[in-house]
């Protein structure tokens, strides 16, 4: 009964309780697009500030500020929490260079 009662309740947790990442591997995910996204803009990269991790920004030129941010989705699904992707800038961060997938 016990087991019954174990499986019974495991398989009435939504489905975002087990499809999230652990925190470590989701800021390992989150800082490597920041990161690319700084070695893909050289104006942000010559001038860079500091990177963010926790407000998901990465400062740099004279008070610029490069912002990221998540899709929303409706249903969360396995593998955690969408990419983070680059929204907006304070400032031009020039021309991308590289080949994935870039913002501009």
């Amino acid at each position: 009964m016990t087991r019954y009662m174990t499986c019974l309740g495991l398989t009435a947790l939504p489905l975002s309780a087990l499809a999230a990442l652990a925190p470590v591997h989701q800021n390992r995910h989150d800082l490597a697009v920041l990161v690319e996204f700084v070695q893909q803009h050289p104006e942000v990269l010559q001038s860079l500030r500091s990177i963010d991790l926790q407000q998901q920004v990465v400062h740099f030129g004279r008070d610029c500020v490069a912002r990221f941010g998540r899709a929303t989705v409706a249903e969360p699904r396995p593998g955690g929490a969408p990419a983070l992707a680059f929204t907006s800038a304070t400032c031009p961060v020039g021309p991308a260079e590289g080949v994935r997938g870039a913002a501009r």
